[in-house]
């Protein structure tokens, strides 16, 4: 099995650049708390079912650069805490470390929960320099690939039951996830320039009507 690595490397006059295929300012589905979500192009799994099919290839969709995706997430008010989905965010490791980097050079309280197909052990192992200096800077991941025979709804930031929660910090325990699970929302409905967005996991966490509607910021 290849092991992650931070292949997918985009610069742009000497700058380091995240290939984003979407933003969220304002979520309370995508981890603990509230969180400003940055979702990546490109991801080489390709798990059969996933939620997220038009994040998979890696032709570049919007290359912000990292100081830029930084500002922006550090300058939204209320939010406790980062996440990066996808697409896979550890194929572009070193620009999601940097940008992690920068914005807790103004917000060095905000936590770091990352979707990703790769196991922790494969993550462990890698000699990707870009990959260590990520999984050095995080609180949280969701892991494994999704299987799709191994589907269960009631699972909190999971699709399926082979993933698991793993904890890299003190910041999050274990024990805090009956607390999750009551207040993270099934799905989230976001009414964005004339689009609806939708955001979550169907069936995991609290009923329908936590379901939350709120109109997104602009993309940076």
């Amino acid at each position: 099995m290849e092991k992650p690595h931070s292949a997918w490397v985009i610069s742009m006059e000497s700058e380091l650049c995240l290939n984003v295929s979407a933003t969220l300012p304002l979520s309370h589905a995508n981890g603990p708390g509230c969180r400003a979500v940055i979702w990546v192009q490109g991801c080489s799994l390709g798990c059969a079912g996933c939620y997220n099919p038009d994040t998979h290839l890696h032709t570049p969709k919007h290359l912000v650069p990292a100081s830029e995706l930084a500002e922006w997430a550090s300058s939204i008010k209320g939010i406790e805490g980062l996440t990066f989905s996808g697409g896979e965010p550890f194929e572009q490791a070193g620009a999601v470390a940097e940008v992690i980097r920068l914005a807790r050079k103004s917000k060095p309280e905000l936590s770091v929960f990352i979707f990703t197909g790769y196991s922790l052990d494969e993550l462990s192992s890698s000699d990707d320099a870009g990959v260590n200096s990520l999984l050095e800077r995080v609180d949280m991941l969701s892991a494994g690939r999704y299987e799709s025979t191994m589907r269960d709804s009631t699972l909190l930031w999971r699709g399926s039951a082979n993933q698991n929660l793993v904890y890299l910090t003190d910041r999050y325990s274990q024990e805090m996830e009956s607390k999750w699970i009551l207040e993270s929302p099934i799905e989230e409905i976001h009414l964005k320039d004339s689009e609806i967005v939708r955001t979550g996991f169907l069936g995991a966490g609290g009923p329908l009507s936590r379901i939350i509607k709120s109109w997104a910021q602009s993309n940076p």
